[in-house]
């Protein structure tokens, strides 16, 4: 099973979205720094599930593309 860039782009969207939902439901408040931590371990949890399908060589790049897209879906407005 092999993953592009964009569909973890867009998975890690996806479940930014899906935990600012489950924030406003909750009456959450996240600050700024939390939201960044938070994107940062799903990118790592998200890296650890995927290594076993994708080379170790752009782990890095594969990061940066998650933590980015996760940011963007949660501070996303939903619809």
């Amino acid at each position: 099973m092999s993953e592009t860039l964009e569909h973890i782009r867009q998975e890690a969207y996806v479940r930014g979205q899906q935990m600012k939902h489950w924030h406003d439901q909750q009456q959450r408040v996240v600050t700024e720094e939390a939201l960044t931590i938070l994107a940062a371990d799903f990118a790592h949890i998200a890296l650890f599930q995927a290594n076993q399908h994708l080379s170790v060589g752009a782990t890095h790049q594969r990061a940066g593309v998650c933590e980015r897209a996760f940011l963007e879906g949660y501070l996303s407005q939903l619809p």
